[in-house]
């Protein structure tokens, strides 16, 4: 089997997932700072039973402080390691290309089974 196309798809599920969490985090941020903006300014008028509208935009807000941004490095690491033994592997011979090769099948079989 061609260890190159797993490979490959194992960066492309990966690159995804990075995406994913960074827009997320994006729209958390912007819609508690929207909220926090409109009812600032007096642009939108909340009416007494909404002001605790106000402290969960702030929550909002610094739920981003929880965001996971060491699934994010991890994720980019990952892309490097498996990138760098697919290198390793065009470019071996014999026994190296084998254990390279065994090792790759590890790192897929890990990701696969989580």
């Amino acid at each position: 089997m061609d260890v190159d196309l797993y490979i490959d798809q194992i960066i492309q599920t990966y690159k995804s997932s990075i995406r994913f969490r960074i827009g997320f985090a994006v729209l958390i941020v912007f819609i508690g700072l929207l909220i926090i903006l409109l009812s600032s300014f007096e642009i939108v008028h909340f009416p007494e039973g909404l002001k605790s509208l106000l402290g969960v935009s702030g929550t909002l807000v610094s739920s981003v402080c929880a965001f996971p941004i060491k699934e994010i490095v991890d994720r980019k690491n990952r892309i490097k390691l498996i990138s760098e033994l697919s290198e390793q592997h065009k470019h071996s011979k014999g026994a190296d290309k084998k254990k390279l090769e065994e090792l790759i099948w590890k790192f897929i079989e890990k990701n696969v089974l989580g």
